[in-house]
């Protein structure tokens, strides 16, 4: 079936902060004399945030230091976490947009599909303002962000907030596996990887860059076209 509605995420599909927060946490960490690196980091706390079907007080499911470090099961002093966390607080961290997003969006744009933002933002974040600094509101028809609606991936319900009808038509792009495409395809999207930093080695049915995805999609297009 034709897709109809590309949803994306934000953080690590999109934009992207450098240093990557989980290579600020490893580095603290191995100055603890603790070598964890930093996709592992992201592993755990992906695996935690597939748990998390509703928000904390800060509105998304970001899980606490203490909570990655548990499941790794390290066992970490409250004034280490406080240094870990101290750490990555104070790491200058760029914020940037990927080079192929304008592309992305302005193709799928042309080719008539709809386009909706899905990010599990915190509200004292910046995620909305970043939407807007990288001229990126303008590409979407809707932007739906967690600490505003009250429900975060993977819970299916935040997918049916951000698209109530044509779901079965919808592609979902995301970082996260256990959020992102599980979350989608429990709301009856379709759900897509899209492994900017190579970080699920498991998994084979994944995309890189959204040029990529951007090739599958004129794919199915082509193909539906020459069908009707």
């Amino acid at each position: 079936m034709k897709i109809k509605i590309i949803s994306l995420d934000l953080g690590d599909t999109l934009i992207y902060n450098r240093p990557w927060g989980y290579e600020v946490i490893s580095q603290a960490l191995k100055d603890l004399g603790y070598d964890i690196p930093a996709k592992k980091l992201f592993r755990v706390s992906a695996k935690i945030r597939g748990k998390k079907l509703e928000p904390n007080p800060n509105g998304n499911n970001t899980p606490s230091l203490r909570e990655i470090f548990n499941e790794l099961g390290l066992k970490l002093s409250d004034k280490d976490i406080e240094k870990i966390e101290e750490a990555r607080k104070n790491a200058e961290k760029e914020v940037l947009m990927y080079d192929d997003v304008v592309e992305f969006l302005e193709a799928v744009k042309s080719l008539g599909l709809k386009t909706v933002l899905i990010s599990n933002a915190a509200s004292n974040g910046k995620a909305k303002k970043y939407l807007e600094t990288f001229g990126l509101r303008k590409y979407f028809d809707k932007a739906v962000f967690s600490f505003e609606v009250g429900k975060v991936k993977p819970d299916p319900e935040i997918f049916k907030l951000a698209i109530p009808e044509g779901r079965d038509r919808a592609l979902h792009l995301g970082d996260i596996y256990e959020v992102d495409v599980i979350g989608a395809i429990n709301a009856g999207l379709r759900g897509a990887l899209l492994d900017r930093r190579d970080a699920y080695d498991e998994i084979s049915q994944k995309y890189s860059s959204l040029k990529e995805v951007l090739k599958e999609i004129e794919k199915e297009s082509v193909l539906v076209e020459r069908e009707t």
